[in-house]
Parts: C-alpha cells; structure tokens; sequence
C-alpha cells in the first residue's frame, strides 16, 4: 500500500500531529492514525482504513481531502471493485462505486 505511505509524512499547519501506518497483510487490514495535539486538546484518531473483503478493496474511513478511493482508482483500481464502507448500503449505489 505505497500510495497509504505518503500519508505518513503531512505537515499540518496548525496543530502537532503525526500519523502512523498500522498495516497487516495478513487480515487485510491499511489503516493510517493520527496522534497528537492541537490547541490545547488531543487528537487521536484514524484518518484512513481500508480493507479488503471478497476480493474488493473497502474504504471503511476516508479523513483525506481528495478523497482515497479517487486515488485508488487513478492508481489502477477499478471503481467496481472499490467499496465505500462508510456510506451506508442503501446509497453505495449511487456512488459510482461498487456496492458490495
């Protein structure tokens, strides 16, 4: 999950946080946390996850500005095969993306 990496290393403007990969290859599991403070107050908290089930590649939780799954597909990834996890079914498809 190279394309996951060059989340590791943002330089937020306004606060101390770092993010970290959590990968594992066995489970499936790609999962970008970010820790750190800003302003006072914690932040912890996971910016992306994806994982893939059946062969397809879900984005469970996609904190990015552009967007991951964009990402995914202009690396390759066919937009079928792309879950958006964190909308719920009913509207998966209308996303243009695969439902499940």
């Amino acid at each position: 999950m190279t394309l996951l990496k060059r989340y590791v290393n943002i330089d937020y403007a306004n606060v101390d946080v770092d993010n970290q990969t959590v990968f594992d290859s066995e489970t499936d599991q790609y999962i970008i946390i970010s820790y750190g403070w800003g302003k006072n107050r914690r932040i912890h908290g996971c910016l992306i996850h994806i994982n893939i089930i059946e062969e397809k590649v879900w984005v469970q939780r996609d904190g990015t500005e552009d967007g991951i799954a964009n990402e995914l597909v202009d690396a390759g990834i066919p937009q079928e095969e792309i879950v958006l996890g964190f909308h719920e079914p009913g509207v998966r498809k209308y996303t243009g993306f695969a439902v499940a």
